[in-house]
């Protein structure tokens, strides 16, 4: 599952992780200190930290902070309270990236079908964001939609043709139809762009190319 990416993943770790100026309210000091022990894997005492700015004078809003306490919440596998956590956030502001890292938690809980949901209102919510359509093809991908990935993606590289995770996913999907010229494409894309696991979606579609009896333009 992790092969494919998960779009949104990276945010709900990085949210954490925020850059802190000079602060004088307590619950901003509270923030600080919840990020650092964020950082330093102590997940339960960071979550006690952004609960304490929860009940203190906060520059951060409310929203943002259920998010870190939901961030906390994955960290530790307690996926059903980072879910609780989330809809929190949810109920005060309704954004794209809150239903990415949801459909992430949904996956990890292997509650695909609600994970889809996730997706499907990421991008009714927020059609133009390029990560809504990823993370929505992706789950496709995963589970054998072919047909209905390669849209998603195409739609994704047009809004943002620089992710070389959706190049290489879409390598995948081409090269399972047998359109392995279009996979050697995309790959090329992919590498063009410094995908880290360059190498394992290169194997996958050797593979294919081999058992189809693909030679490959010189």
């Amino acid at each position: 599952m992790r092969r494919f990416g998960f779009f949104g993943f990276a945010a709900l770790i990085l949210a954490s992780a925020l850059i802190f100026t000079s602060c004088v309210k307590q619950g901003d000091m509270a923030i600080q200190q919840g990020a650092s022990y964020f950082q330093r894997g102590k997940f339960d005492l960071a979550e006690n930290a952004y609960k304490m700015a929860l009940d203190v004078e906060c520059s951060y809003p409310k929203e943002d902070i259920y998010i870190l306490i939901s961030n906390c919440r994955s960290q530790q596998r307690d996926y059903d309270g980072a879910i609780e956590w989330r809809n929190k956030a949810l109920a005060i502001r309704e954004d794209a990236d809150n239903y990415i890292n949801l459909g992430l938690i949904y996956r990890l809980k292997k509650d695909e079908a609600t994970a889809e949901e996730m997706y499907k209102k990421a991008v009714e919510i927020s059609p133009k964001n390029p990560n809504t359509h990823g993370s929505l093809g992706s789950l496709y991908l995963s589970q054998g939609r072919i047909d209905e990935a390669i849209p998603l993606f195409k739609k994704c590289l047009e809004l943002n043709p620089s992710i070389a995770q959706i190049h290489a996913n879409l390598a995948v999907c081409y090269a399972r139809k047998n359109l392995f010229d279009e996979a050697e494409d995309e790959l090329e894309e992919a590498k063009r762009y410094r995908l880290d696991t360059y190498a394992e979606f290169r194997k996958e579609v050797d593979a294919l190319e081999k058992s189809a009896g693909y030679e490959k333009k010189e």
